[in-house]
C-alpha cells in the first residue's frame, strides 16, 4: 500500500488540511507505523503535482498559511482502480486489505467489490 494511496481515500471524504489529514491517518492506519514528519505535505505536493488533488482555498494560520486540499475527478478514478485491484500476496497483505476495506467503507464504496 502507498501512503499516496490512503491520503487520497481519506480526502476522498472530504477537503482536508495536511495536519488534519496526517491525523486521520496515523488515526486509522498509524498503529504500527505513524506517518514520518513531512510525509504528508510532500505526498500531497506530488499529488498536486500529478492533478490527484487541488487547493480548496489557503487560510492564515499561526505560522505559515494553511492550504486545504481536496481530491480531484483524477484523483477519484485512481483511489476506486486501487481499491478495485486485488493485491499479491505478501506478508503485509493483511495491512493493506484493512486500509482499503477501510476506505472502501468510509468512502460509501461497495466493500465487497
Amino acid at each position: 500500500m502507498s501512503t499516496s494511496q490512503a491520503l487520497l481515500g481519506l480526502l476522498d471524504q472530504g477537503a482536508r488540511h495536511g495536519d488534519d489529514l496526517e491525523r486521520a491517518y496515523d488515526e486509522r492506519f498509524g498503529r504500527e507505523r505513524e506517518l514520518k514528519f513531512g510525509q504528508v505535505h510532500s505526498t500531497l505536493s506530488r499529488s498536486l503535482r500529478d492533478g490527484l488533488v487541488e487547493v480548496e482555498r489557503t487560510e492564515p494560520g499561526s505560522g505559515p498559511e494553511r492550504e486545504r486540499h481536496t481530491i480531484t475527478e483524477a484523483g477519484r478514478r485512481h483511489v476506486a482502480e486501487w481499491l478495485s485491484t486485488p493485491e499479491r500476496p505478501t506478508a503485509h497483505l493483511r495491512n493493506v486489505s484493512y486500509t482499503e476495506l477501510s476506505l472502501a467503507l468510509l468512502t460509501g464504496r461497495d466493500p465487497v467489490r
